[in-house]
């Protein structure tokens, strides 16, 4: 940054940028008080910069919104059984209320995280099946059968399967994100 102050200085011309940096009844000119006073506005325009530029970055990164609810559950599964655990965060709401196979409930995308992550490093692979759902306005209850299968310690595969119930909210973007999702059910 201190860099980019001195090759200021030189482009500008030293004088416009004394003239800058001088206040009334000081001396113009590079003076330790304008030097402190250019670092202090450097730092705070880079700060200003940094912020901008990680929005933007966040912005730019953004997962495409599910917009058709009958592919949220196909978008679902594809992501899970890449171990996307980026975009399947992003199918649920920030607040979520989420309960996993084991019956342990969860608020949050973090905690949905943190869950997800213990479960795709063991590389599953889920199909999700007989796929229901009751549409209000903005808000769907939705119903599945669901089939895991990992390998064992022994290196064996495994078989697990469950059900889920969940609710699903239309956002703002127009994507369907979980609000409520309940992978605790046993499947029939």
């Amino acid at each position: 940054m201190i860099g980019s102050i001195i090759t200021a200085w030189k482009s500008a011309g030293r004088q416009e940028v004394a003239a800058r940096l001088a206040v009334d009844g000081e001396e113009p000119g590079l003076t330790r008080s304008n030097f402190l006073r250019a670092v202090t506005v450097g730092v705070l325009s880079a700060g200003v910069v940094a912020s901008a530029g990680r929005a933007m970055a966040a912005r730019s990164s953004v997962i495409a919104p599910v917009t058709d609810l009958d592919k949220l559950y196909d978008v679902w599964q594809a992501r899970f059984n890449a171990a996307d655990l980026d975009g399947l965060v992003d199918l649920y709401v920030s607040d979520v209320t989420y309960v996993n196979p084991d019956g342990k409930e969860m608020v949050g995308q973090a905690r949905v995280r943190e869950d997800f992550q213990g479960l795709l490093a063991l590389k599953p692979q889920i199909v999700l099946r007989d796929r229901r759902h009751l549409v209000y306005r903005d808000t769907a209850l939705t119903t599945n059968h669901w089939t895991l299968t990992m390998k064992g310690e022994n290196g064996a595969s495994q078989e697990l399967t469950g059900g889920g119930i969940e609710v699903m909210r239309k956002q703002a973007d127009g994507g369907w994100r979980y609000i409520i999702d309940d992978a605790s059910r046993s499947a029939r």
